[in-house]
């Protein structure tokens, strides 16, 4: 995909993360696709909407992707980052930088069952792996999301997100979830 076909050039910041993760992973032989996930795909993105991609792997190539994430990482001031397993088969980095963009990249093993709802945007896919993963389900919603799955490394993250929905006037969705987080804690 162009970069330009990704219709987000309004967000110059959120464009330049999703370029430079592209550019960071798009190289390597076990990398074989990456997507563009949430509002950045539907064209709905904002000032404070975070870069949502995710790329597939092969070999366990998720697990030793070091290299690619910190070529993603080079030249940019990272006020905080969160990274661990969903599961074996799945590995994140996620991000906030001090200009108050943030990114999540996930990399899946192709053997990860994982479909893909609207919206997305596909970035690059050698090998035709992402057509048959599509869905139409509907995609997850923020309402439904768990809290505290990272516990308190993870809170960061977490309260990042309540300042963007009410920042987005969503009071009711961070209040929500701001009292789930209250009873874990």
């Amino acid at each position: 995909m162009n970069q330009d076909d990704l219709n987000i050039e309004y967000l110059p910041l959120q464009a330049e993360l999703v370029k430079s993760a592209v550019a960071a992973f798009s190289s390597q032989d076990n990398v074989l696709a990456a997507v563009l996930l949430g509002s950045l795909a539907n064209g709905t993105g904002d000032r404070v909407s975070d870069a949502d991609i995710l790329i597939f792997t092969q070999n366990g190539f998720h697990k030793t992707a070091e290299s690619c994430f910190a070529h993603f990482e080079a030249g940019k001031d990272i006020f905080y980052s969160l990274n661990g397993f969903h599961n074996d088969n799945a590995y994140f980095k996620k991000y906030i930088f001090t200009d108050i963009t943030s990114a999540e990249i996930h990399c899946l093993d192709v053997s990860e069952s994982f479909n893909i709802s609207k919206p997305f945007k596909i970035l690059f896919d050698k090998t035709g792996i992402v057509e048959p993963r599509l869905t139409d389900d509907p995609a997850p919603k923020h309402e439904d999301f768990p809290v505290y799955t990272n516990g308190d490394q993870g809170l960061i993250w977490e309260l990042f997100d309540c300042i963007k929905w009410m920042s987005r006037d969503n009071h009711e969705l961070a209040k929500s979830y701001l009292k789930k987080l209250s009873d874990k804690l």
